[in-house]
Order: C-alpha cells, then structure tokens, then sequence
C-alpha cells in the first residue's frame, strides 16, 4: 500500500514540468495535508427500510497533495494528490472495502482566499471477503446467504470538480467525483468534505 504512494509520487517528481532557466520558483511550492469524510453515489444508495436514500455518509478518509505553479501563470497550478477512505467493513465484519483515489487537478485561485479545481482520478475499491455464512429470513423460511471469500478490486475514471476556502495555511473544501459523466443511465455522483493544511516549501 505505502510502496504504491510513494511510486505515486516519485513518478509526478520525475515528470514535473522544469522551468526556465532564471526562474527561482520551484517544481513544488506547497505540500498539503488532508483530513475529512466521503460519500459515495449520494443519493444512489438505500438507507433504511422505508426506502430513504442516503445523501451523507461518515466515511473517514486522509490523504496527502503536492501544489505545482505552472511556469508563466501566477494563478493556475497542477495538483496532485493521494486520499485513501479508511477501511470499512459490512455484514458484521465480515466484508471489508478499502477506497484508494490517485487524483490529478488543474487549480486557479479566484481570490487571496478561493481556489478552484477541475481534474480527474482513478478510483480504486478493494473489496475483501472473509467468507463465512449468515441465515436470513426469506419469506416463512430463513435461507443461508454466503460471503466472498476473495479479493475484488475495481478502477473507475471520474470527472472532478472542486470549490476550496483557504485562510492562513488552512483550507475546507468541496469535491465532487462524477463516474459515468457521458452516460446518463449510468451516472453517479460521490462528494468529499475536505479539512486541509499547507506546509511551504522553503
């Protein structure tokens, strides 16, 4: 898991785009650190009895980005970055879903204090099954109904907007991840409240 973030990045380092001889600026100006809670397919997904359709999901997620001005543009930079939604788990434990996003955006800063992003990531979900088997009411009968037992994975290429707040070194923000964007039937929406801190880069 660690070996894949730090493949991550070194290869964005190795393809940083080099600026002009004269220029101090460096590659990388900020490193940021995140912190918040995603939902995913918001209101995709049953979430009770009565049929009511979940619209906010508290789903832990960190994650870690590189802020890279673009030569000749003081307001537009290309952001990079890792989040991983922590580990959850369904039917008493026994199914386990890890989500990893690689994610690319191009940002412009509006304002001192706004920043706007539009990009792209590779969605990868990671389904582990512990098997084993549970026992369900079915009609007058109960049946048994058995889980995975094997490891599932997924990639999805999402279509990503994102509003963010700064003040100081810290920032909130609003991310949106569209799957499918291009077919109707097919589209989903998921969303992230971010919690994030700048680090310079002396």
């Amino acid at each position: 898991m660690f070996r894949i973030i730090i493949l991550f990045f070194f290869c964005l380092l190795l393809g940083a785009p080099v600026h002009a001889a004269g220029r101090s600026n460096s590659v990388i100006k900020d490193f940021y650190f995140n912190l918040g809670t995603h939902t995913e397919f918001y209101n995709g997904i049953q979430k009770d009895d009565s049929g009511g359709m979940r619209k906010f999901d508290f789903a832990p997620a960190i994650g870690l980005g590189l802020v890279m001005p673009i030569p000749s543009s003081e307001y537009w930079s290309f952001l990079p970055e890792f989040n991983w939604v922590l580990p959850k788990t369904y039917e008493e434990s026994n199914i386990i879903v890890n989500t990893f996003m690689y994610r690319f955006d191009m940002a412009f800063d509006a304002l001192a204090w706004l920043r706007l992003r539009a990009g792209t990531s590779l969605i990868h979900l990671n389904q582990h099954g512990k098997g084993g088997s549970t026992k369900l009411r079915n009609g007058n009968d109960t049946s048994s109904f058995y889980y995975p037992s094997e490891n599932r994975s997924s990639l999805n290429n999402t279509f990503d907007l994102g509003v963010e707040a700064k003040v100081d070194q810290y920032a909130f923000r609003f991310q949106t991840y569209t799957y499918s964007i291009f077919k109707k039937e097919q589209r989903q929406l998921s969303y992230t409240l971010f919690f994030t801190y700048y680090w310079e880069k002396e």
